[in-house]
């Protein structure tokens, strides 16, 4: 017992002294285990502070929705003891690999649902989904910022492409793996002025450290990164059945890559444009709007469930075999072309894995809305990627909770979340000020705290109380450790 009351200074950490272990935010990230994950890489410490401790700070930043700089200099809610520049240097940290950190975490998630008996079954839908969000930024200072085309502004702005890859095991969609990009422009200027490009940041990397590999994506094509994302998560053991872009995705180079993948077990869907893309049917190479002047009187359909009108072709995209489906709403909506390359799917099995797509744009908006995406205005480009890789970590681990919770949407269980952090974190103002009171009363009665402590341990319950709140510093130990 005395050497637990001997770390009494080191309570003023804690967060949460829940006793429902369901309810503890350490617990919950501590599932995880980031110090094991942070060990594995070699990265166990920051400049001698834990960076197992550091990285869950900066989630839990996330939750109370404030920056780095707020936290530290205000000191709003109590939750950090370390200043500014150990997280800043923790976030550009060039041997920090923070793809594997991500990567290992998808599939800690999946563990973790093996161990609940929620593991995905053999007739469960599972999908690789593969979109690109705009991160807007207001600094043209920063580390291969350019002007990227936003389609819900229909203009450009300045900032970056995140492409995303995400896993949907059945129930729950978790970010897997993203990357940041630039558009070079039409004029391959970045939609930045000479002046501009010379003043932004630059620094020179090490090939042999993971930040120079994220660096060059930046420059590579979206798509090019996009497979290696599928093939990486394959390897790593994230076994899905289907493959779901829009219609920017979907070409050839795409659908061969996803059935090369573990020799054939995935499937591509996906929405295509309704363009020159010519499809060969019977022999014969027609675009998707020759193909409805053709067929809609011969195959058309209509589907009740969904109350549109579809056409139903087998053919192939160059040496890709596939099928068509040509769909209408309405007598006045216009026609969209959605593919699969598995030629035997109907059409109502084919819209309803294609609607899973829609899970990656409801993450997209929640990320940005609830844990800052995109938020970071930080020069340096490993910033801007350790800034995404803490709002999907905190998000996977929300994620989790909302599977195993009352929650329906991950508002309430954000909001909720926010609230405890808020209340739990009084804790570590009244424990300061009982560690003062104690030391100022054992200088006046000439007593040790620990023997004040020893004293008020003789009341069973208040040594009840005591004990709630070691048991809670286990809790962080473990977490951090």
């Amino acid at each position: 017992m005395e050497a637990k009351i001997e770390k009494i200074s080191e309570l003023s950490k804690l967060l949460s002294v829940k006793t429902r272990m369901s309810d503890d935010l350490f617990h919950l990230f501590g599932k995880f285990g980031i110090g094991h994950l942070l060990s594995r890489l070699s990265l166990e410490k920051q400049d001698g502070v834990s960076a197992s401790e550091l990285l869950l700070s900066l989630c839990l930043f996330r939750i109370v929705g404030e920056s780095i700089h707020s936290i530290c200099k205000h000191k709003i809610y109590e939750l950090s003891n370390h200043g500014k520049n150990c997280f800043y240097r923790m976030m550009i940290r060039p041997q920090m690999d923070w793809r594997r950190l991500m990567n290992h975490f998808a599939l800690r998630y999946m563990c973790l649902l093996r161990k609940y008996g929620e593991v995905p079954q053999s007739d469960t839908t599972t999908c690789f989904i593969i979109d690109d969000t705009v991160l807007e930024k207001s600094g043209v200072r920063m580390e291969g910022i350019s002007r990227v085309f936003d389609h819900m502004k229909g203009r450009c702005v300045l900032g970056y492409k995140l492409l995303l890859c995400a896993f949907f095991d059945g129930k729950t969609t978790i970010p897997f793996d993203f990357s940041l990009h630039q558009e070079k422009g039409k004029q391959g200027n970045y939609g930045l002025t000479r002046q501009q490009l010379k003043k932004a940041y630059h620094t020179k990397r090490n090939t042999g450290n993971p930040d120079y590999k994220r660096f060059q994506e930046c420059k590579m094509s979206k798509l090019e990164v996009a497979m290696d994302m599928l093939r990486r998560g394959w390897k790593m053991g994230l076994h899905a059945k289907y493959v779901i872009t829009d219609s920017w995705f979907t070409c050839e180079q795409l659908m061969t890559c996803v059935r090369s993948i573990g020799k054939g077990a995935m499937h591509f869907v996906g929405l295509a444009k309704m363009g020159k893309t010519k499809y060969t049917i019977s022999g014969k190479k027609k675009n998707a709007v020759e193909l409805i002047a053709t067929y809609e009187r011969e195959r058309g359909k209509n589907c009740r469930k969904y109350k549109c009108r579809y056409i139903q072709l087998n053919g192939n995209l160059g040496d890709i075999p596939i099928r068509i489906f040509l769909i209408k709403y309405g007598r006045n909506s216009a026609w969209n072309v959605l593919l699969t390359t598995d030629t035997t799917m109907s059409f109502v099995k084919a819209f309803e894995v294609y609607q899973i797509r829609w899970n990656i744009e409801v993450m997209n908006k929640e990320t940005k809305q609830y844990l800052g995406l995109g938020g970071y205005q930080g020069c340096d480009f490993n910033g801007q990627i350790a800034d995404a890789t803490l709002c999907y970590l905190t998000y996977t681990v929300m994620a989790l909770e909302k599977r195993f919770t009352e929650y329906q949407t991950m508002g309430e269980l954000f909001s909720d979340m926010e609230g405890d952090l808020m209340a739990l974190t009084l804790w570590k103002r009244v424990l300061t000020c009982i560690e003062r009171i104690l030391r100022i009363l054992g200088e006046i009665l000439g007593m040790t705290p620990q023997y004040l402590m020893a004293t008020i341990s003789g009341n069973d319950k208040e040594m009840s109380k005591i004990l709630v709140m070691a048991e809670a510093l286990e809790k962080w130990d473990e977490v951090c450790g």
